[in-house]
């Protein structure tokens, strides 16, 4: 499709194949950062030619989103600090720089 489809789905394959060999709590864990990078994968649909334009989102709609995934971000990481598993403290962490990732996305385009 693209290349940040094809990213996000060689990033999400990465992290089901290191889940098949650990098991608990850090299996868990990959397999739910699998399950965000495959829904970071996702594009939005495209409309067809027949539906009516939809409004555009204002600056408040960005915003409401760039602050959603700053506070994930922020949950994120406090879950890491929490966690006494170093393997799940790093997944944690790594998720936490996907959603300030895509805040800044956000911000920037």
């Amino acid at each position: 499709m693209n290349k940040q489809h094809d990213y996000y789905q060689a990033r999400a394959a990465h992290q089901r194949e290191m889940a098949a060999e650990l098991s608990g709590s850090a299996r868990e864990q990959h397999l739910t950062l699998a399950a965000m990078y495959e829904a970071l994968a996702t594009e939005p649909k495209r409309r067809s030619a027949a539906e009516p334009p939809a409004k555009a989102p204002g600056p408040e709609a960005e915003e409401d989103e760039r602050a959603y995934l700053q506070r994930r971000a922020r949950e994120e990481r406090a879950r890491a600090a929490d966690s006494d598993d170093p393997g799940v403290r790093r997944i944690r962490f790594e998720m936490a720089d996907e959603y300030l990732r895509r805040a800044d996305a956000l911000r920037l385009g």
